[in-house]
């Protein structure tokens, strides 16, 4: 106790010995890190140190009228009187001025109505409790944000507490007193966070509403443990990601569905061998399905469907799959249903609006189920498996009669022009535009007489390639002879073949490798001409077309792509 204070305990004496005591301690008084000050009835100060001085300087006089009437009742009740005061104060610690904010309390002494004013600095614990209160309500706000709803249980798993908004459709009323797993669905794999024993972050869990739909909530939760760590229940939030759940389920799918096509595409580019395709295909197909088997048919000259190829350990009757192809031959449409203790779903193929095959997928129960996403997958695979097949139709027939390029692989000029002749006279039938690409390649003299013929057998195949790669399954691609290659893309308009030109042309810088003399490096010039069924331009027209225009990129600086128009003019455009 400082010494003033030990002084003034002793007890009043007369008033003249009461002040003698205040100036024997007045040293102490200023030395007291608080406001201390003797003050009268009438809001006078007998004594004070500096803090004090300043503190009640601090009042204004509204203020003062109060605390006289105030102290004149405290002193009457011999009670406390306390007043919180704010003003400018020399630090102790920073020495510099601050804010300081002190309680004053006046204590009445009973000595000629004089009061013992002690003050106490709560600058820090008003900040401390304002941090406080702005902490909790941050934290309930954070809450709020980071879910949509707040929940507690008990040791027995059973809803003590739901935020007042209630949750997925239910008041909260509804939720307290009943157990969280009676609304946790099945498919939630794991056990319950809402009786979580350790601390969980980011579950899936999948809640039933009020309206019996599920919900999938993002749980996160931590144990409640008793002062003696006997557990008492789990406290959390959940967000509602019921939305984003399915859109990422859709997503999952779309994936697997472009990832499947686009490796039926890669798998029919890649293999020249149409059985080797199909039988890879017919793998890829059920094991994307997660079906049991599979099977892909071709149709004859009458119709009929034959087996392309196979996929399974059990295959059923032919009398079952022929009911079911039965039935998708019949509307076009297809086919789910059960026959002989399989479940079948079966699609027809086609290719220039006509029926060229089918492909059948089944499992080995009744009972089992064809989810509208294994539909849709194969809806998508037969348009290409279609194509798929037309292909392999028309490689059949090539292959008989010898009308490849044996380095590239590619039709030859013989080949292709027939093909041509028919696809031309198709595209005249059905109102659409094709575009003929005629490609010559830039300095392909010099890698032959310098680098040898074998680099340049390597340039053409790697130009094959890389116009294969340029096309579509249906577009036809063929090396005419030495140099030169000829694309045809069908229901391809000028807008359509020029991309694909630019795309070629960039493409083309895979060839300077190759290249016989840097100072003239191997490139592609391409010639351009767009049939349209209303011109009735013949083929020998067309190719006459695409020919000239790409002679006239030749002759004035090659690497680049001209469009020809109907009177053999044309526009040039370089790399």
């Amino acid at each position: 106790m400082p010494s003033f204070l030990s002084k003034l305990s002793r007890g009043p004496g007369s008033a003249r010995d009461f002040f003698r005591t205040i100036a024997e301690t007045s040293d102490d008084f200023d030395a007291y890190e608080a406001p201390v000050a003797i003050m009268d009835l009438s809001g006078d100060l007998v004594f004070a140190n500096d803090m004090a001085r300043k503190a009640i300087g601090a009042l204004d006089l509204r203020e003062r009228a109060v605390i006289k009437k105030e102290l004149a009742e405290v002193n009457s009740a011999k009670s406390v009187k306390n007043i919180e005061v704010t003003c400018d104060q020399k630090s102790p610690v920073s020495d510099q001025v601050e804010r300081q904010t002190y309680e004053l309390q006046f204590l009445p002494l009973g000595l000629d109505d004089l009061f013992f004013v002690l003050g106490r600095n709560i600058a820090f614990e008003k900040s401390f409790r304002r941090a406080l209160t702005d902490s909790r309500q941050r934290y309930k706000d954070l809450v709020e944000i980071c879910g949509d709803f707040c929940w507690e249980t008990d040791d027995k798993g059973m809803f003590v507490f739901v935020s007042p908004s209630g949750a997925l459709g239910y008041e909260a009323e509804q939720l307290v007193g009943s157990k969280a797993i009676d609304f946790i669905d099945q498919q939630s794999v794991g056990a319950s966070p809402f009786s979580a024993t350790s601390q969980v972050s980011d579950v899936d869990v999948w809640f039933r509403r009020a309206d019996e739909k599920l919900a999938c909530l993002l749980v996160s939760a931590r144990p409640l443990l008793n002062a003696d760590g006997r557990y008492q229940g789990a406290r959390g939030v959940c967000r509602d990601v019921t939305a984003e759940r399915e859109n990422e389920r859709e997503l999952a799918r779309v994936q697997i569905r472009e990832k499947l096509i686009a490796h039926i595409n890669q798998t029919i580019r890649d293999t020249v061998e149409p059985s080797s395709m199909l039988d890879t295909a017919v793998r890829i197909i059920a094991q994307s399905i997660n079906a049991e088997g599979c099977q892909i048919l071709r149709t004859d000259q009458d119709g009929g469907f034959h087996q392309a190829a196979w996929f399974g350990n059990t295959m059923p009757e032919n009398l079952a799959i022929s009911a079911a192809l039965a039935q998708i031959q019949t509307d076009n449409r297809i086919f789910c249903g059960n026959h002989d203790g399989f479940a079948f779903l079966a699609v027809a193929t086609s290719c220039q609006q006509e029926t060229n095959g089918a492909i059948v997928l089944w499992r080995n129960s009744v009972d089992a189920e064809w989810a509208v996403e294994d539909r849709d997958l194969l809806v998508d695979v037969s348009v290409h498996m279609g194509i798929a097949l037309q292909q392999i139709y028309y490689q059949l027939e090539l292959e008989t009669l010898s009308r490849t390029d044996p380095l590239t692989g590619l039709l030859n000029r013989r080949a292709f022009t027939g093909e041509l002749e028919n696809r031309v006279e198709r595209a005249a039938e059905t109102g659409s535009q094709g575009a003929l690409i005629y490609i010559d390649l830039d300095n392909f003299k010099p890698v032959n007489d310098i680098l040898g013929y074998q680099k340049g057998d390597e340039a053409l195949v790697v130009v094959s390639k890389m116009l294969t790669e340029a096309t579509r399954a249906g577009d036809l691609i063929a090396r005419l002879g030495g140099d030169e290659f000829a694309l045809w893309l069908d229901r391809t308009d000028e807008s359509a073949a020029t991309l694909r030109a630019q795309e070629m042309l960039q493409s083309s810088k895979c060839l300077k490798p190759y290249s016989g003399d840097p100072e003239r490096p191997l490139g592609i010039s391409l010639g351009i001409a767009i049939h349209s069924s209303v011109t009735g331009e013949s083929v020998e027209e067309l190719t006459t077309r695409a020919d000239n225009a790409m002679y006239d990129v030749k002759h004035n600086g090659k690497a680049g792509y001209a469009v020809a128009d109907q009177n053999l003019n044309h526009n040039r455009q370089a790399i």
